[in-house]
């Protein structure tokens, strides 16, 4: 493609890069030679181009063109690129030299309210001078508002409705929509007519994400997500941040409306509804029920954190007190407190920081709605322990504090239903962070969980390392394959696969299941990272700093020095030591201030300094590391390919001996 565009716009425009892809098109950047100016050249899909047609797709273009605002992303020039498979149209657009909100959503998850309505503003102005020329745009997604310099700019006018003149049936034979589902309206998805309350729709969806972590529906497919927009009940933010202020969240129920006429009048009424006072009389049939909460911000956090802990300490009193007097009583469950629980167990998932933020303060608020909840329980020890092994820094809460935290939680679990597996499997990875040299109890309580269910896919993938650890690669990897086999698209399953045949150097198999956990989550950072390591050894350098720069966007705290480390290890394998060493020592720079250190930032940090040839460095970040005995950490020293640069370092092998001189294999 690069080729393609060079020859055919070659005296017009120099290409520089390619800027990214999508379901639609690739954009390159490039210099506008006759002006002097970066542009951002997007070219249609050659099966887009296909279905959709050159003359109807530069038509549509053609309009978008006339539209002028600050706002919307001006059409500076249009064409097609001639080829053997048929011509594919293109379109110039200004460079915006910054980020899309998707990416800022990646890296952030959750913005200030603040920041969120001004996002929300600035769309809402492009889309009102828009649709006064009688435009739609039908495809509003965080994709395509474009940030920079404290505006945003509203990208891609005109594709949609150049795909909706086609018509469903050309599409779905091609596997392409209209729109993106997770923010698609209901008239959309139903093939029904659409105008300008669809965008007033769509904007609501992406102020609903940039507030409450996701979008007001999601689901693993398409025809889920549409499935529950047609069935369920928008969830109020409120519960889960109470810091929106209700004015906001009326504001977004109401524009979320399912019927176009329940919907505000306008684009620029639902902004200025925004920014209104609260009224006090709307009631959105669409919403569930809503709590109001006069805390706010970061002290909002802070409280429902305190909250949870207070939580533990009273229940931990009652369990010692009457440990019997309602355990596996069934009972009810609050509406909300389950909702809390379900968004709490996404936010777990997430692997970040910011997510073991989340999923305490709004695990914790659950169990402070149903107290007898043994499932909320059993899943905040959980977030409470990862946020202990992954060295993330909770607001106002110390280790110790997270401890406790994570092992009072998990027996509050296992008195209210004994019978939960998945309290049995928390309490193995509870186990793990009080005695992380001993992996028995471990082992004794993901069996006893798997006995009681046997389809759990995330007790396999535990199973699986902790088998990994004792140096039975074998079970490892059949404890793996059955998590993934339970459930195809668990996208830690199958990264965890992934590593299991790094760790026995089958580079090829671990590079198919690492790709299979990105294509499943492709916001995923610790697939990024796993793709990252997996191609570093198949000595794919280009690769691998991608996926690596991929992880980087995607991480938070600790996690950005172990994807700066996991670059600074690419770069110097394929020989670049320069930007080895440069990355390497922002890597330590940032590990510094987590202390304790934790064990994979230790480890991945030695892993840059080994391939550099600094081996004296190396050892002193593996030296600042304890308990030395850590099972997982001793995996890493003796299984991670990378360790191989200091198989002859006496200092290494002495720091990862067993006493008796024999090593467990990998």
């Amino acid at each position: 493609m690069r080729h393609r565009l060079a020859e055919s716009l070659a005296g017009r425009y120099a290409i520089e890069r390619e800027l990214g892809r999508g379901g639609m098109a690739s954009v390159w950047l490039a210099r506008d030679l006759r002006h002097d100016r970066p542009v951002a050249i997007k070219v249609l899909h050659p099966e887009l181009a296909g279905v959709i047609g050159v003359d109807r797709f530069l038509r549509e273009i053609h309009l978008t063109a006339r539209l002028q605002h600050p706002g919307i992303l001006a059409v500076l020039d249009s064409g097609t690129l001639p080829g053997p498979g048929g011509d594919l149209p293109w379109y110039a657009m200004p460079y915006i030299a910054g980020e899309s909100l998707r990416d800022r959503l990646a890296r952030e998850h959750q913005l200030p309210v603040e920041d969120a309505l001004r996002i929300t503003e600035d769309a809402a102005q492009a889309l009102a001078a828009a649709h006064a020329r009688g435009v739609v745009h039908r495809d509003i997604k965080p994709e395509n508002l474009l940030l920079s310099d404290g505006r945003t700019s509203v990208a891609d006018f005109g594709i949609a409705k150049a795909l909706a003149e086609v018509g469903g049936d050309k599409l779905t034979s091609t596997g392409l929509a209209i729109g993106t589902p997770a923010y698609m309206s209901p008239e959309q998805s139903t093939a029904d007519a659409v105008d300008a309350r669809t965008d007033q729709y769509s904007l609501a969806a992406v102020c609903y994400e940039m507030l409450a972590g996701e979008p007001p529906y999601s689901g693993p497919t398409a025809q889920a997500i549409i499935a529950r927009r047609m069935a369920e009940p928008v969830r109020a933010i409120r519960p889960i941040r109470p810091t929106v202020p209700e004015s906001v969240e009326q504001a977004l129920l109401r524009a979320l409306e399912r019927v176009p006429a329940d919907r505000f009048a306008s684009v620029a009424e639902f902004a200025a509804a925004l920014r209104a006072p609260a009224s006090g009389t709307y009631t959105a049939p669409n919403a569930v029920l809503n709590r109001s909460s006069p805390v706010g911000g970061r002290a909002a956090r802070r409280l429902a954190i305190a909250a949870a802990l207070a939580l533990v300490a009273i229940a931990g009193w009652l369990f010692s007190a009457r440990p019997s007097a309602k355990a596996g009583s069934p009972a009810p469950r609050d509406s909300i407190a389950v909702e809390l629980y379900e968004r709490g167990l996404r936010a777990f998932a997430r692997r970040t920081e910011p997510g073991a933020v989340e999923a305490i303060q709004v695990l914790g608020a659950a169990v402070g709605r149903d107290s007898a909840y043994a499932s909320a329980w059993a899943a905040l020890a959980r977030a409470a322990r990862q946020a202990l092994g992954r060295g993330f820094r909770i607001p106002g809460v110390s280790r110790d504090s997270l401890q406790q935290l994570a092992v009072t939680a998990v027996e509050r679990a296992l008195a209210l239903d004994p019978a939960d597996p998945g309290a049995w499997h928390t309490r193995a990875e509870v186990a793990t962070s009080v005695d992380p040299t001993d992996n028995a109890p471990v082992i004794a309580s993901l069996r006893r969980a798997l006995a009681l269910d046997s389809t759990l896919p995330d007790a396999w993938r535990r199973l699986g390392v902790a088998y990994a650890e004792l140096g039975d690669s074998a079970r490892a990897l059949t404890a793996l394959r059955r998590a993934v086999a339970i459930d195809p698209g668990y996208e830690e399953g199958l990264a965890f696969l992934a590593l299991g045949h790094y760790w026995r150097r089958q580079y090829d198999s671990a590079s198919t299941w690492a790709d299979s956990a990105v294509a499943v989550n492709p916001t995923f950072l610790l697939a990024r990272q796993v793709t990252g390591h997996v191609a570093i050894e198949r000595g794919n350098t280009s690769r691998a700093v991608a996926a690596f720069q991929a992880a980087r966007r995607l991480a938070t705290g600790v996690e950005v020095s172990n994807a700066l480390s996991g670059e600074a290890l690419a770069e110097a394998r394929g020989g670049n030591l320069t930007a080895a060493r440069r990355l390497t020592a922002r890597a330590d720079s940032l590990a510094l201030a987590f202390d304790p250190p934790v064990s994979h930032t230790v480890v991945y940090l030695s892993q840059a300094y080994a391939a550099l040839g600094d081996a004296d460095r190396a050892m002193m970040w593996l030296g600042r590391y304890a308990p030395r005995g850590d099972l997982h950490f001793q995996f890493h020293l003796r299984c991670d390919p990378p360790f191989d640069a200091l198989d002859a370092d006496p200092r290494f092998e002495a720091l990862r001996g067993a006493p008796d001189g024999a090593r467990p294999a990998c």
